[in-house]
């Protein structure tokens, strides 16, 4: 018996799967589902995904990366305050270092 067509007589209790109760005659009935969930195939949790380490390569590339954009916000800071401060020194004395 299917638990999609399984159905409880409300008089009896008896458990059938024909438009009348087989035991009592009676047409009253719930399906079962309605107080047991039924599972579908396709809703079932699937397994995860393992989490794959990067390579040495990738390692290297994307840190060698980070690394780069660190020295270049660097460098530009820099370079942004050595402007500055020849802004400022030109402000002061009237020339050019």
């Amino acid at each position: 018996m299917q638990l999609a067509g399984a159905r409880v007589c409300l008089d009896c209790e008896e458990i059938h799967e024909a438009q009348q109760c087989p035991v009592c005659a009676s047409e009253t009935f719930a399906y079962l589902t309605r107080w047991v969930p039924r599972l579908e195939p396709t809703a079932r949790k699937s397994v995860p995904r393992p989490i794959l380490a990067p390579t040495r390569t990738q390692r290297i590339i994307f840190g060698g990366g980070a690394i780069s954009l660190l020295a270049y916000g660097l460098f530009r800071w820099k370079r942004r305050a050595q402007q500055h401060a020849d802004v400022v020194a030109f402000r002061k004395t009237g020339e050019l270092r």
